[in-house]
């Protein structure tokens, strides 16, 4: 399964996966949720048919609507569709939609019939408008960033309750579903998805439900398919839809309760359907384009997963490279790099197991480990020479990677980065390793905001006394301290391990003593913008 970006002919970035060969099938996926939802179905299918799982916008990551709509109808989502077929040079696909996915499949399909094979509706139905009002009541609880870290609670609430009631907020017996309640693991990974979709996270999710008309999906001309699953929690929807009549180009599936048989009849339908035309799809485009405005994503494989990384193609020079630290990402790190878009080409790669990079399994988040992963990118990208910016852990894996291939580096700049001195190592293996592992109760949430918050109150953060406090206007913004505990919780307790690791590194040998024997030239920043000191003579 390749993950990869495409830009649209607007300048948006699509984010999708991709396996297989064959006819395409685009697989769009519930609200809020991500293409990641997608993926068993995509690799059943993989084949015998190219499996496309794309990010709704707004959604995983794929850019925003363009204007970022306040209050975007479903329909707004099928420009963006077509563009995306577009960029990918393929002119019919088959639709395969679940929930709001379905919606926007059957409204593309009517929009577009000329670029639908087949549109195959899944989590379908039709409600009518007064009995939604009723049951969406509550149902879209505000989650705007709280400086006491709750709304990250409400978010727990919501994605463990999907598994315990139907709707999800009616706490009634007549609504209690008979289901396993997934791993805290499960729930984490989803509960990823609304953080990335953050408080706009029913953009799509809130007019899907309005878009479920029997009046709107009957308009589809195309060979459609309905799947009538047994397993679905209340099939009353799906039901009453097939009972207002569906044209004759419609065929209803039925599948047994278990997933297994659910995917096996879409899969056996497409089979017989669709794979007989011998459709071929084209290569994947390039994922980003030469000298954008801004920084663009892509995805870069290596032996354990795929890097995600953000890469501006433009400008004069080495390569300017990025590193992150191990409670950030590149997506924070760019903040910085702002002002030096069209100045040099950049990259800001996602370490692997950090931001929305992969990672493999037992991957030892040592420096050295991370700079071999570095090197392999750079190595694939036939780059010999560059600078670097490395905050915290990024500094040790520049450091490595000068090690690793002499006359790699030239220049490092460091930034947020602490001699580690006895007392200071004994402080935080006692006070600051703690694990931020899922927990079926959520409380690692409330240990991660409390690590961030507290990080912007003392120095360090985890010594909590009257001398180690931080005076700074606007410390406890929640919007910002919402960032950094994502950045966090993506990386989880590779945070723990990498933390560690670095406090190894520089025990008892410090920066300077390093850089100086490896001959790089260097500057440590300090704390203030990086991208201004950057410009100001020291590129």
């Amino acid at each position: 399964m390749h993950r990869l970006f495409v830009v649209l002919e607007n300048g948006m970035q699509m984010h999708y996966r991709r396996a297989g060969d064959g006819p395409p099938v685009l697989l769009l996926h519930p609200s809020p949720q991500s293409s990641a939802f997608s993926v068993p179905m995509a690799q059943r299918l993989a084949k015998n048919f190219t499996a496309i799982c794309v990010d709704t916008p707004g959604y995983g990551l794929s850019d925003r609507l363009p204007g970022e709509p306040s209050k975007p109808e479903l329909q707004d989502y099928v420009a963006p569709l077509r563009m995306f077929l577009d960029a990918l040079g393929i002119e019919r696909a088959a639709l395969y939609g679940n929930a709001t996915g379905a919606e926007i499949a059957q409204l593309f399909a009517h929009s577009h019939p000329e670029r639908v094979a087949f549109c195959m509706l899944d989590t379908a139905g039709h409600k009518e408008d007064a009995d939604l009002d009723a049951m969406l009541a509550g149902y879209f609880p505000d989650v705007t960033p709280r400086r006491d870290g709750g709304h990250l609670l409400t978010h727990w609430d919501m994605v463990r309750s999907l598994a315990l009631f139907s709707p999800w907020h009616h706490d009634l017996a007549a609504n209690r579903l008979r289901v396993d309640l997934p791993s805290p693991e499960a729930l984490h990974r989803a509960m990823l998805d609304y953080l990335r979709a953050g408080k706009d996270y029913a953009a799509a999710y809130r007019p899907a439900f309005y878009t479920a008309k029997h009046r709107l999906i009957s308009r589809v001309r195309v060979p459609a398919t309905l799947m009538r699953w047994a397993g679905k929690p209340d099939l009353s929807e799906v039901d009453a839809l097939i009972e207002r009549g569906l044209p004759s180009n419609f065929t209803v599936l039925h599948a047994g309760p278990s997933v297994e048989e659910r995917q096996a009849v879409n899969e056996r339908y497409l089979i017989e359907h669709w794979l007989p035309s011998g459709v071929r799809t084209p290569p994947p485009p390039p994922q980003t384009v030469h000298d954008a405005p801004r920084l663009q994503s892509t995805m870069i494989e290596w032996a354990g997963g795929a890097v995600h990384a953000l890469e501006h193609r433009g400008g004069a020079g080495p390569l300017l490279l990025g590193l992150h630290g191990a409670s950030s990402s590149a997506r924070t790190l760019s903040r910085q790099f702002t002002p030096l878009v069209a100045a040099r080409p950049l990259l800001l790669p996602d370490l692997p197991g950090f931001g929305a990079s992969e990672t493999s399994a037992g991957l030892n988040h040592s420096p050295a480990a991370h700079a071999a992963i570095v090197a392999e990118l750079l190595t694939q990208r036939g780059i010999e020479s560059v600078d670097v910016v490395g905050e915290e852990f990024g500094a040790a894996v520049a450091l490595e990677l000068a090690v690793l291939r002499p006359g790699l580096v030239r220049n490092l700049w460091s930034w947020h980065v602490r001699e580690i001195d006895t007392a200071y190592r004994d402080a935080w293996l006692r006070e600051a390793d703690v694990s931020i592992a899922p927990r079926w109760d959520g409380a690692h949430l409330v240990t991660a905001w409390g690590i961030v918050r507290d990080r912007q109150l003392f120095s360090p953060w985890f010594e909590r006394r009257a001398r180690n406090a931080i005076a700074r206007d606007g410390a406890l913004d929640p919007v910002k301290l919402d960032a950094a505990v994502f950045d966090l919780l993506q990386a989880g307790d590779a945070w723990r391990d990498a933390s560690r690791q670095l406090l190894d590194y520089f025990f008892e040998r410090s920066l300077e003593t390093r850089v100086a024997a490896l001959g790089i030239a260097h500057r440590a920043l300090g704390d203030g913008p990086l991208g201004p000191a950057l410009l100001q003579g020291h590129l």
